[in-house]
């Protein structure tokens, strides 16, 4: 749960505030206009950078959320439900895990990880969760997976999808449920999984072994998981990934600071089907599928 283009869309990387509050989504990049008539433009900017890898790519899908919401007719931003830390115990959610075996250790972890494969064709919900001064914030999403195409659709405050982005080979693109306008460019330096605002668990693989901090198999919910910790020395960040044995997906991934847990990532309702061919189509009726897909 990824690909590079001579254009590449310019995102700004936010700076994250030491002093426990809410993450802030800079929103200074040059942005693409759209318009009803043309519907589609393309970006030109600089490239991410590789450090400070697992925070930049949620920063920067958080970034382009806000701007092609933002941008497209009817739209104002993305809307986050609130909550308050009473309302809900972080500890109790990150219980459940519980020891299975010793097979999976930090010296061959990354051995295993690149032997694992994604199913070609699936349906999942995502929920990424940001914890700051006791509070929490949700974003909710949908992902559809087929023919080398993903599809994320975002919900809104009261779970109704709202807006979709998608990422088909080098090309990425963006529309609102019941507008007209859709923007299309090139992917530059976003990929599948950062549409779906999802870590991708396969960069453990060329991590450097020595901030590999723990690894092992656990049972997360009834799926035998491996589980892997890598941190950042120069941020002091971990981010801890939990991949299924059994579908070679994501299903959760903690970010954590100090032990601090300030972001936590779950992806459930896991199917492994092939999505509806209408949920692919742009509003002016082009499908972002293959020719020859079904």
């Amino acid at each position: 749960m990824q690909e590079k283009a001579t254009e590449e869309q310019k995102v700004a990387e936010p700076e994250v505030s030491e002093q426990n509050t809410e993450p802030e989504v800079s929103e200074q990049a040059e942005q693409p206009e759209i318009s009803e008539e043309s519907g589609k433009k393309e970006e030109k900017g600089n490239g991410l950078t590789l450090r400070r890898a697992a925070w930049i790519v949620f920063f920067a899908a958080l970034v382009l959320a806000v701007v092609v919401a933002a941008l497209l007719p009817g739209g104002s931003g993305i809307v986050l439900p609130e909550g308050s830390g009473t309302a809900r115990d972080v500890i109790t959610e990150q219980t459940g895990y519980s020891l299975t075996g010793a097979d999976i250790t930090k010296e061959n972890v990354q051995q295993v990880i690149a032997s694992l494969a994604r199913p070609e064709a699936y349906v999942a919900s995502v929920t990424n969760t940001l914890y700051w001064n006791g509070a929490w914030k949700e974003i909710q999403a949908r992902q559809y997976v087929r023919d080398g195409v993903s599809l994320t659709a975002y919900s809104d405050a009261e779970g109704n999808t709202e807006r979709f982005q998608a990422v088909s080979g080098d090309r990425y693109s963006a529309w609102r449920r019941g507008s007209t306008a859709q923007y299309s460019g090139s992917t530059g330096t976003v990929s599948a999984d950062d549409i779906g605002m999802i870590p991708t668990y396969e960069t453990v693989v060329n991590a450097d072994p020595a901030n590999i901090t723990e690894a092992g198999l656990r049972t997360v919910s009834g799926v035998s998981c491996i589980f892997v910790t890598v941190s950042d020395p120069a941020t002091n960040y971990q981010l801890t990934y939990w991949v299924s044995t059994v579908s070679g997906l994501l299903i959760q991934a903690d970010y954590t600071r100090g032990g601090e847990l300030i972001r936590s990532v779950v992806i459930d309702d896991i199917q492994q089907k092939i999505p509806p061919a209408s949920l692919y189509l742009l509003p002016d009726g082009t499908s972002l599928l293959p020719q020859d897909a079904e």
